[in-house]
């Protein structure tokens, strides 16, 4: 299973400043909003399987049906976290690559690219 954990530290700190300006439920939309996000863009760039995105120099087999790790998508958000998930069996091999194939970072792009504006979003709430 493919997916990222990320723990800040001086979270608690700046949880408790937000309490304190009373803002929570702008926080909660905060976190849908950058989960949502992540979420789209990583729907995007995941690998299909034969297609113009990514084609293959062999044909596809007869009755192949792409699309697994796609549909294997799941988004879960709670009150101040978000989860993105790939539940395909073999959902780390086209994220991290092998030795045989390339890493496609279909997860971790999107992340690393809304990281900055997610935290930027939660300071400034925070003033």
């Amino acid at each position: 299973m493919a997916d990222f954990e990320v723990n800040f530290d001086g979270m608690d700190d700046l949880i408790k400043r937000i309490e304190e300006v009373g803002k929570m439920k702008e926080a909660k939309a905060i976190v849908k909003n950058s989960a949502t996000i992540v979420s789209r863009k990583s729907q995007q760039l995941v690998p299909v399987g034969w297609g113009e995105r990514y084609p293959a120099k062999t044909k596809k087999p007869k009755g192949y049906v792409g699309g697994n790790l796609k549909r294997s998508h799941v988004l879960k958000i709670s009150d101040y976290s978000g989860e993105i998930l790939y539940e395909a069996d073999y959902a780390g091999y086209p994220e991290f690559g092998t030795r045989y194939q390339t890493a496609r970072n279909y997860l971790g792009d999107p992340f690393r690219n809304e990281k900055p504006n997610f935290i930027n979003k939660l300071k400034r709430l925070a003033k």
